[in-house]
C-alpha cells in the first residue's frame, strides 16, 4: 500500500512538473514564444534585473537594435550592446521600467511587425517614444529580430 501511495506521488509531481506546475520554490519557466502577443508580453514582464537574462532569450542572436541620435544620425547596435546597456543599469541598482500603450501587431506567415508607445521609467522619470519590434517564427518559437525606437520630443 505504501509503495503504491509513493508510485502515486512520485507520478503526480512528475505530471505537475510536465504541465508546468513546477515545484514550490522552483524557478519560473522559461518564456513561452508561442504567439507575437505572447512574446511581447514576455519582453514586458521579463525586464527586470532579476529576469534579464531570461528576457535577453527574446531575441535572436543576430538582433539589429537601431535608434536617432542626437546629432542626426542613426546608432546601430548588436544584441550584446543593447543587452550590456540594459543590463549595466539594473546591476547600478536603477529602478527601471517600461510599458506599452496602443500595441498593433500585423502578421504574416511566420513574421509578425509590433509597433506600440512606450513609456521608459529610469528612477521614476518617465520618458515616452515609438517602439518597433520585427518578429520571425523559427524553429523554437517566436524571436525578436529587430527593434527600432525613437523618443519623443520633451
Amino acid at each position: 500500500m505504501r509503495s503504491l501511495w509513493r508510485r502515486g506521488l512520485i507520478a503526480t509531481a512528475a505530471l505537475s512538473l510536465l504541465l508546468g506546475g513546477g515545484v514550490a520554490g522552483a524557478q519560473e519557466p522559461a518564456p513561452a514564444r508561442g504567439s507575437p502577443e505572447r512574446l511581447v508580453e514576455d519582453y514586458i514582464r521579463l525586464y527586470a534585473g532579476e529576469t534579464l537574462d531570461r528576457w535577453r532569450a527574446l531575441f535572436h542572436p543576430a538582433l539589429s537594435v537601431a535608434d536617432p541620435d542626437a546629432g542626426g544620425g542613426i546608432r546601430l547596435r548588436a544584441l550584446d550592446e543593447f543587452f550590456a546597456t540594459q543590463k549595466e543599469r539594473f546591476d547600478r541598482g536603477h529602478e527601471v521600467s517600461e510599458r506599452l500603450e496602443n500595441v498593433r501587431i500585423q502578421r504574416g506567415r511566420r513574421i509578425a511587425s509590433v509597433s506600440a508607445d512606450f513609456i521608459f521609467s529610469l528612477d521614476g522619470t518617465e520618458r515616452r517614444g515609438k517602439l518597433g519590434l520585427h518578429l520571425a517564427e523559427g524553429s523554437d518559437g517566436w524571436r525578436i529580430v529587430a527593434l527600432l525606437f525613437s523618443y519623443d520630443r520633451p
